[in-house]
């Protein structure tokens, strides 16, 4: 069966306010406005702005997000994927670290527990 429901980045009542404005001063205004009374619904649709073609519209809606989020206490993606503070107390407490890197298997990719100390 489909679903009858909107993308979540429609369901924000900015959606419609922006596709209407054309000049830029107005959007960066109504972006602005976003983060005076916008709520967790406004999260995605800021998400798909990040792609818009204009630099400035994308820079505003990504740090817009970012403070609608920290405003309404919503984790970021790369919050979730960092360990949780019990873990981090576990391993200390048992005195695990990070197994050293061997040069032949370095692929290039970093990650975030080995950059801890």
């Amino acid at each position: 069966m489909a679903s009858n429901e909107l993308p979540e980045y429609l369901q924000s009542i900015f959606y419609p306010l922006f596709q209407y404005t054309k000049d830029l001063d107005t959007q960066l205004m109504l972006l602005d406005e976003m983060l005076e009374v916008g709520d967790r619904k406004e999260i995605p649709f800021l998400s798909e702005l990040e792609s818009h073609d204009d630099p400035k519209i994308s820079n505003k809606a990504f740090q817009i997000k970012n403070e609608l989020q920290s405003k309404l206490g919503v984790m970021s993606d790369t919050e979730r994927r960092r360990l949780p503070m019990n873990l981090c107390f576990i391993y200390d407490e048992f005195n695990i670290r990070p197994s050293k890197v061997d040069k032949a298997l370095d692929f290039e990719v970093e990650l975030d527990i080995l950059n801890t100390k």
